[in-house]
């Protein structure tokens, strides 16, 4: 079940009011002091915990990130190494780490292990549609998949096996929401300052998990502790799930909202009420990256690349049908489209729109829905297999959706078939203040789009 965010703390119908004037109503706010108080010296930790084979470490790290504006703020998180307060490089997001079935952890930015990587995001097609114009037949289980920084790839039948030091002067937690039996949480339960921890149990079910750290819920979230579990049944890689929906690459997007004065007072030694002090947050990302570089339209080639192999959805068109997202009319082709993972570790209610195409949501929260007999949950959401122009992405929530990568339904002959190049469609949250950054950058929030590639690819006979 998604948590439930208490109205003090930020209510939904308070976010889409300060949408309507999203510039007044943040640019208002006090300026936000990017550097800590005073703090009491505490004696240095060791460098790094040694090694050990099939173990997966993280270190719980704070320092300072900077967002799209330039402002730094204070951050915690559960890294890859051991970082102090003051470096200039902080250990935030761990890089994304395969665990495979026979208990290895890979560093790697990919999955499947060994299968081909799409250039710059974006998987070749097997060959043109004679039948569809313009349209391609796709490969069936071939192209890896990037993931972005804060993502565990698990295989189903492996052992997960997490060492977690606290480098920090409170207590903090690890646990794995929803992946123990019956669907409870699996927790270190506190991790003293300077404490090392460990959590071992069997890998869960294929589908997606959000990992966090719950004390004094939801600020060490909001502050950055946070990360997603993708598991995948080794046996079925391009499978949603065993016997479910085929894609051809899948993505992963992690929505996170960022309030910089609860950052502040933490940084300062405080301990943050939510209760009483309400949030307003101020800067939104999509796989920590906002506005223009999530768009991948910056000055550092590195990150546009990165934003296009783990953010900016990309495929060639094809003739798609839902019913089945399987074998396609050639042997080893696929009528599917892509997965993209919708997670929302933070607190903001999103509404993801989609421009140019519908998708077509097939599970929440590992729950999958049904195609026939939908009906009405407690919360008056429709829970049934369709289209949808927008998706609702409460706090917590994990949904998986089809992207088609098709010719969108109001493309006229004459366009579709006079076209020479790419078309460019803009993805953007419904909820106003999430397009700015610091209250009034605009598009400076979480922001992307997707590309219906171009009728000639590179290589294709």
């Amino acid at each position: 079940m998604p948590e439930q965010v208490p109205p003090e703390i930020l209510a939904r119908g308070d976010l889409l009011k300060l949408g309507a004037a999203a510039g007044l109503g943040f640019a208002a706010l006090p300026l936000v002091p990017t550097a800590p108080a005073q703090r009491t010296a505490r004696t240095p930790l060791p460098l790094a915990l040694a090694p050990i084979p099939g173990v997966l470490d993280l270190y719980i790290n704070e320092g300072y990130l900077k967002m799209v504006d330039d402002t730094l703020v204070y951050h915690r998180g559960f890294g890859s190494r051991p970082t102090d307060v003051d470096d200039p490089n902080p250990s935030l997001r761990m890089p994304s780490t395969v665990i495979t079935a026979a208990g290895e952890v890979v560093p790697s930015r990919s999955y499947p292990l060994g299968a081909p990587l799409p250039p710059r995001g974006t998987p070749a097609p097997f060959s043109p549609d004679p039948a569809n114009p313009g349209q391609f037949f796709i490969f069936r289980e071939y192209w890896a998949s990037y993931f972005p920084e804060r993502t565990i790839i698990a295989e189903w039948g492996s052992t997960l096996r997490f060492r977690i030091q606290n480098r920090l002067g409170k207590s903090h937690t690890f646990t794995l929401h929803g992946a123990g039996p019956d669907g409870g949480d699996l927790t270190t339960g506190p991790i003293a300052p300077d404490a090392v921890a460990t959590l071992e149990f069997p890998c869960p079910e294929p589908g997606t998990y959000i990992f966090a750290d719950p004390t004094n819920a939801p600020v060490e979230r909001v502050l950055g502790l946070f990360g997603v579990l993708v598991v995948m049944d080794p046996d079925c890689r391009w499978d949603i799930a065993t016997d479910r929906a085929s894609f051809e690459r899948q993505w992963v997007w992690i929505c996170h909202a960022i309030e910089p004065r609860w950052a502040a007072l933490e940084a300062a030694g405080q301990t943050v009420n939510p209760a009483q002090q309400r949030a307003v947050p101020r800067y939104f990302t999509l796989n920590g990256r906002s506005g223009f570089e999530s768009l991948g339209i910056t000055f550092d080639d590195a990150l546009n690349l990165a934003s296009e192999e783990e953010t900016l959805i990309s495929g060639y068109p094809r003739q798609l049908d839902v019913r089945q997202f399987g074998e396609g009319t050639e042997l080893g082709t696929l009528r599917g489209g892509q997965l993209v993972r919708l997670i929302n570790p933070g607190i903001v209610f999103h509404q993801m729109h989609f421009h140019g195409n519908h998708i077509w949501t097939v599970r929440r929260n590992n729950v999958d829905w049904p195609r026939h007999e939908g009906f009405v949950d407690a919360d008056g959401h429709v829970v049934l297999q369709q289209w949808e122009d927008v998706v609702e992405l409460e706090p917590m929530d994990r949904k998986d959706c089809i992207i088609p990568i098709k010719r969108p339904p109001d493309a006229i002959d004459p366009v579709w078939f006079a076209r020479t190049g790419d078309w460019v469609y803009p993805m953007h949250c419904h909820a106003e203040p999430t397009q700015t950054a610091a209250g009034g950058l605009y598009p400076g929030g979480l922001v992307a789009h997707w590309t219906l590639k171009g009728p000639n690819p590179g290589g294709v006979e």
